[in-house]
């Protein structure tokens, strides 16, 4: 079962875009997020025409709506939490969770976005309404290990500076083994930080969305110690 998570304002532009993008279909779910507090009439107009397009559609596809306490950053994160795990696996066996980050009063997207990037592993898909274009894009939110030992941030960068590139060439520039360089792109893959496909006789490694946050925040771990230091990231 798909479900969509997204906030709603008065324009529905951006959430019927988003279904036409990716499709709907019976037994599917749409979440539209509310703030608890303040009454808007536009805004409960516009929830009465999402039901009503979904229902055009099928009559098995459910609407609800998830009331957030608008006064306070932390109650809302923490119920955008729990409303993100209950929709995805392990909660929700079949569950693939869309996010929207588009539309809706600004604290409730500001509290979504973090929703999203704590749980980004639980989340199939994100997207964003362009007001301009008019469009709809998706993309895949980054997994971010929170920290990532000295070995592997420099098997990182390296992969940066030279992307994309073969583990053989990065055991060469780095001055390791193969067999090491191999167990750590490895490791860089499972967490999403690049990815590695076999071509003719070499494994290529290519640096993804994930990896490029990771050198942007320059953060390595310490021996011994949770403390981080800065890492010029090139």
């Amino acid at each position: 079962m798909k479900t969509y998570l997204s906030p709603l304002g008065f324009d529905t532009s951006h959430i019927i875009s988003l279904i036409v993008r990716c499709g709907i279909e019976r037994g599917d779910r749409i979440c539209l997020i509310r703030p608890e507090f303040g009454k808007d009439a536009r805004a409960d107009r516009a929830i009465d025409a999402v039901r009503e397009m979904s229902q055009k559609i099928s009559g098995d596809i459910s609407v609800d709506v998830l009331r957030v306490d608008n006064r306070n950053i932390e109650s809302m994160i923490l119920a955008l939490l729990d409303e993100i795990r209950a929709s995805t696996p392990p909660f929700h066996p079949d569950g693939s969770l869309i996010v929207n980050l588009s539309g809706g009063p600004r604290e409730v997207l500001v509290a979504l976005t973090t929703a999203t990037l704590i749980l980004a592993p639980h989340i199939h898909q994100c997207a964003i309404f362009s007001d301009i274009e008019r469009e709809t894009e998706i993309y895949n939110p980054p997994r971010l290990p929170f920290s990532i030992d000295e070995r592997a941030l420099q098997i990182l960068a390296d992969v940066a500076a030279h992307n994309p590139t073969s583990i053989s060439e990065i055991a060469r520039r780095v001055q390791i083994s193969e067999s090491t360089a191999s167990r750590v792109c490895a490791k860089l893959a499972s967490k999403e930080l690049v990815h590695i496909q076999q071509e003719k006789q070499s494994r290529v490694v290519t640096l993804q969305f994930s990896g490029k946050i990771i050198l942007k925040t320059g953060k390595r771990r310490l021996p011994g110690t949770l403390e981080s230091n800065n890492l010029q990231a090139r």
